[in-house]
Order: C-alpha cells, then structure tokens, then sequence
C-alpha cells in the first residue's frame, strides 16, 4: 500500500467528530508511519505512548496463554485512545475527546485497519 493510501484511510478515520487525529505506528519502535491530526497534537508523542501499550498489553496476553488482542483502548478524563492493529507491527491508532462518538469511532477504525492490511 502506498502512502497516499495510508493518508486517505487515515483522514477516514479522523472523519468522525471529536478525533483529534489518526496515526498509523509501527509498535516495535514506536516511530510515525503516517498521520492525520490536529496541529496541537503531538503524535510523536502518542505513537510512543501506543507502542508502549499495546506491547505491555501483548506480553500480558502471551503470559496469560490468551491470543494476542486485536484492539486496545485506554480512556480518560481527557479523551480515549484506541489501537487497532492494522499489518505485522502496524498498528492504527486514534486519539478523541470524550465527547467523540465512540462506538462509531471504533466500527470506523476496526475497517480501516481491515483496508491497511
């Protein structure tokens, strides 16, 4: 898939009202692959915030005899984080306020990382 590819999907998911942006990241290192976000927020940041919780949430499962999750949200007073995965170490990740419509958020993402596959 090219990037152009990438940035299209990723401006799908930042579509739904309240999500300040998309990334999509590589959980190995953490790293930006592609973006769609708000100016103020750093995904830098939340890329190596995402890599450092789904690979804690992959060693949990593997240590549990459970398959590995396919998703992993984390929410807060300030907003929700969901990470889909998406190809190999890629994973999709959005970041939205906590009034952003979250199930649809979560159907629009779980397509999304289908499509990057």
């Amino acid at each position: 898939m090219t990037l152009t590819a990438w940035q299209q999907l990723l401006d799908t998911a930042t579509s739904v009202p309240g999500v300040r942006g998309a990334v999509l990241v590589s959980i190995d290192d953490g790293l930006v692959i592609a973006e769609s976000a708000m100016d103020i927020l750093p995904t830098a940041e939340v890329a190596a915030l995402a890599a450092a919780i789904v690979q804690r949430t992959l060693r949990v499962s593997a240590a549990a005899s459970q398959r590995p999750p396919r998703s992993v949200r984390v929410s807060g007073d300030a907003g929700t984080l969901m990470a889909f995965v998406a190809d190999g170490p890629l994973w999709l990740v959005a970041v939205a306020d906590p009034a952003a419509e979250l199930g649809r958020l979560r159907l629009l993402l779980g397509d999304v990382a289908a499509a990057l596959r």
